[in-house]
């Protein structure tokens, strides 16, 4: 490229780097909006001029930058180091400065070609499916723990080799498409065979590599034409609105998984059909993927979170009774816009709990930057974990306690009109010789608050006098009801036979957690139990205060 061209680079590339600094210490609110927002703006404008220019490297050095995001993500136990501000983070935005510099230094090579419209186009939606579960380690571990993320990196890497190969033939191009498609549906559709999900990672990154080299059109010509850039940023913002319309499935009511099989589905049909260059270009003719550097990956994603994540553990002095607390953690984002996982685990640990019921569980979402809270609060409180999916397979309701536990169940519950998936996760724990049976839920906010929510309480009391009647032990459940106390649902609950475990602090307002208001977190208990010591944490780590209860056997 020219000059204009090399310094377009270099200006969008440096003020990436520098908006990635200062994210790394503004916080959450209008400073993160803004920083991330100009950060976001100059890496497109890059990506727009390096299709115009760098084409034919475009394919494998995204997929090399996934793979790297990948291991690092992995390895940090998928905390993100923006949210961080230990020596790990610092670290890792150390080695991603010099990675720039790196690049800044690298000289321009002058068998380089435009990316075809295509391809241009393409490559940020095919990140889409990366980001989402092909290269996402958070949403591997919520299935298969820190062996699923090592899963994540190797194909990861192993794609980045694929992309560094000579395009593959039509026959082979196939089978990815197959595989794309089949392992999209297989982790973001609900229902699906775990076992199967699991080799779904295998293949994903690297079907992926398949089919984005071959996506080349024959379109492609040295020279000066604009095509590339303006279909590259039609891609950005294809990527944003496909982001979007994903999401907003869960808000809207419609089936927003198969968005993303759609998108599986075009890509695999577009390299399937491409007609890609005979053979690999002298840039790509020096393969870095290797055995070491695939051993490295791994390793990082297996030992890394053991070094990087602190298990500090949780002191619990003998008290009387089942210490519950119930918390709504709304993705674990505080009332600032700041993921602080760190500080959701010392309010848990300052309170002693037994047990802990949390509500809106994030273990991946792409949207929330691809985290496993539930496993990272885990390990920071050194508790076992049980998780409930709801709103789809990384999105639910968890019980955290280091007491045994046994007989462990989910369910999920019919919507009764909500858009949002909700289910009932239910364990049986054990704490000086009695047993108890102990439920975590979420209500889910219905146009018809009377009938809807109603109908999905009735089914969690019903599902709690079944766990009773079953074992004979005493039954508490608790969580964000989205009702207040007087409720036609409320009441439902008191007239099944259950007692409001924290009808001693009432009034008890837990929404919003800035200015509370509302009663809308609660627990309820089976008549043989006793509650003492009711009340709430003042925090604003969520936009729900967590509630608290002791409860003990009347006899």
């Amino acid at each position: 490229g020219g000059v204009s061209t090399r310094a377009a680079l270099t200006v969008a590339l440096v003020v990436a780097l520098a908006c990635r600094t200062a994210l790394q210490v503004v916080g959450g609110g209008a400073p993160q909006l803004w920083v991330a927002s100009i950060g976001v703006a100059a890496v497109v404008t890059w990506w727009c001029v390096a299709a115009r220019e760098l084409g034919d490297v475009l394919v494998a050095g995204s997929l090399a930058g996934v793979a790297v995001a990948a291991t690092t993500h992995a390895a940090l136990g998928t905390w993100a180091a923006v949210w961080r501000a230990d020596v790990w983070a610092w670290l890792l935005l150390l080695a991603q400065a010099a990675l720039v510099v790196v690049a800044l230094r690298t000289p321009p090579t002058d068998t380089s070609r435009p990316a075809s419209r295509r391809q241009a186009v393409v490559v940020l939606p095919g990140m889409l499916l990366a980001g989402m579960w092909a290269a996402n380690p958070a949403r591997a571990t919520a299935e298969s723990g820190t062996v699923g993320a090592a899963v994540v990196v190797a194909a990861a890497l192993l794609a980045v080799g694929v992309a560094l190969a000579p395009p593959a033939g039509r026959f082979v191009s196939v089978i990815a498409a197959l595989c794309l498609v089949v392992g999209t549906t297989w982790v973001m559709v609900p229902g699906h065979s775990s076992d199967w999900q699991s080799a779904a990672y295998v293949v994903g990154m690297p079907a992926l590599a398949v089919l984005r080299r071959r996506i080349p059109d024959g379109d492609t010509e040295v020279g000066s034409s604009p095509a590339p850039a303006f279909a590259a940023g039609g891609g950005a913002l294809l990527w944003v609105i496909l982001l979007f319309v994903y999401y907003a499935g869960y808000d809207l009511g419609y089936r927003a998984d198969l968005l993303l099989v759609a998108v599986a589905v075009v890509i695999g049909g577009l390299g399937v059909a491409g007609r890609p260059p005979a053979a690999a270009v002298t840039a790509l003719h020096h393969p870095f993927l290797g055995i070491p550097v695939l051993g490295v990956g791994v390793a990082a994603a297996l030992l890394g979170p053991l070094i990087t994540v602190p298990a500090s553990v949780m002191e619990l002095h003998a008290h009387e009774g089942l210490r519950v607390m119930a918390w709504n953690l709304r993705m674990g984002y505080g009332m600032d816009g700041t993921f602080d996982v760190d500080g959701v685990a010392r309010t848990i640990a300052a309170e002693e709990p037994d047990v802990v019921l949390l509500s809106e569980v994030d273990r991946g979402w792409l949207l929330n930057g691809g985290q496993d809270q539930l496993a990272l609060l885990g390990r920071t409180l050194d508790l076992d974990v049980h998780f409930g999916p709801a709103a789809d397979p990384v999105w639910g309701d968890a019980i955290l306690t280091r007491l045994p536990v046994d007989d462990v169940d989910s369910v999920a519950l019919e919507p009764f009109g909500a858009v949002t998936g909700a289910q009932v996760l239910a364990a049986t724990v054990s704490k000086d010789d009695v047993a108890y049976e102990v439920l975590s839920t979420h209500v889910q906010p219905h146009e018809d608050p009377v009938d809807g929510s109603r109908e999905q309480a009735m089914a969690i009391a019903d599902y709690a006098q079944r766990r009773f009647d079953r074992s004979g032990n005493p039954v508490v459940f608790g969580g964000d009801f989205n009702l207040q106390p007087g409720d036609p649902s409320w009441d439902q609950i008191i007239n099944d036979g259950f007692v409001d475990a924290l009808s001693g602090a009432r009034p008890l307002m837990t929404s919003p957690a800035d200015a509370p208001e509302q009663q809308i977190d609660h627990v309820f208990a089976s008549g043989d139990l006793h509650a003492s010591d009711p009340g709430l944490v003042p925090t604003e780590l969520s936009d729900h205060l967590p509630v608290l209860v002791t409860v003990y056997p009347l006899d």
